[in-house]
């Protein structure tokens, strides 16, 4: 599940010497970046494996 950064960014503009709230919001930027990544794999991975049961199930006649 992505992570709201929302509070972390208002906590920045008014804060925004603070080095712990900078380090949170890019480990929670990196976070999101690696979750969409994996989402999109995942829907890439789905559907080439939907395309090769369609041609599966072409060649052995049951589709």
């Amino acid at each position: 599940m992505k992570k709201d950064t929302a509070k972390l960014e208002q906590h920045l503009e008014r804060n925004p010497t603070d080095a712990a709230g900078v380090i949170s919001l890019l480990k929670a930027r990196s976070h999101n970046y690696e979750y969409d990544f994996n989402l999109e794999q995942k829907k890439k991975r789905e559907k080439m494996e939907s395309i090769q049961r369609k041609k599966t199930g072409v060649k052995n006649g049951s589709y």
